[in-house]
């Protein structure tokens, strides 16, 4: 673990508009500390260096380290580009309005014996912001997620073999994992969890991913079995992905697929 923690660099992701926070929510101060200081101490546990990827918001960040986005993507996928391509270190990855995160999160993720790791909420949603990626295997993912205009975060772990953590079965409290998205929600830190069906860590790894086959070739029958396999593992969200893919299909998949998102939904800061 020592040795990893060494190698290990933290992204911290701080190029959002906070349109509903209205004002930059991640400099903004609470208890003496902006709330992007309170990640980044988190971080530093187990991290040897912090880089910030501000987008637009740069200019917020004077004398401290800045990734630029790449220009492939936009969204957090754009700031993995560009640290998956810039940094050779174990890459960790974080949103900067997560004040309660503790290092022992982290940790975890480096531990974790895949190329990439996230963790999951009880019910089977994946927190797809708070992650850990080896950076070679995720450039490979990167560049074929460009050449087919993908932009979400939760495709890298469509592709690359993933730890999928549990934090049930390892003892971390979901509240660890709000945002605040709005002034108010730094008063709330509560979340609740209605089922409770991920209860073990599953390490996924396809001998040719489903999503590849899909864009390649066309083959929907990959995709029914991508999402029969994250069904049956409690991965939920990640079902709900791969109906939104196959709705292309048929319709009712689009409609499963918001059935799904609305029973993995968690209000982190409620």
């Amino acid at each position: 673990m020592e040795y990893l923690c060494q190698m290990a660099v933290l992204v911290v992701f701080a190029g959002g508009r906070s349109v509903r926070f209205g004002r930059d929510k991640c400099t903004h101060r609470v208890g003496g500390k902006r709330l992007i200081d309170y990640v980044i101490e988190a971080g530093l546990g187990v991290a040897r260096r912090v880089v910030i990827a501000a987008g637009h918001n740069a200019a917020l960040y004077q004398g401290e380290e800045v990734l630029l986005d790449s220009q492939r993507f936009s969204g957090p996928l754009a700031a993995v580009d560009a640290a998956a391509n810039s940094i050779d270190d174990v890459l960790l990855f974080a949103p900067c309005d997560a004040p309660y995160l503790k290092a022992m999160v982290f940790e975890a993720l480096l531990d974790a014996e895949a190329p990439l790791a996230a963790w999951v909420f009880p019910n089977g949603r994946v927190e797809s912001t708070i992650f850990k990626a080896q950076p070679a295997p995720a450039r490979g993912a990167l560049d074929f997620l460009s050449r087919f205009r993908r932009g979400r975060v939760d495709d890298l772990f469509r592709i690359v073999p993933t730890a999928f953590l549990s934090m049930e079965r390892r003892g971390v409290d979901p509240s660890w994992f709000i945002n605040i998205n709005r002034p108010g929600d730094l008063e709330r830190r509560f979340v609740e969890i209605r089922q409770r069906i991920f209860v073990e860590d599953y390490v996924l790894r396809w001998p040719q991913p489903p999503l590849v086959k899909w864009l390649e070739a066309g083959d929907v029958g990959a995709l029914r079995e991508e999402f029969l396999k994250y069904v049956e593992a409690g991965l939920l969200s990640m079902a709900a992905h791969v109906a939104k893919d196959l709705a292309a299909t048929a319709r009712s998949y689009g409609v499963l697929a918001e059935a799904i998102y609305d029973a993995v939904d968690i209000d982190k800061a409620r």
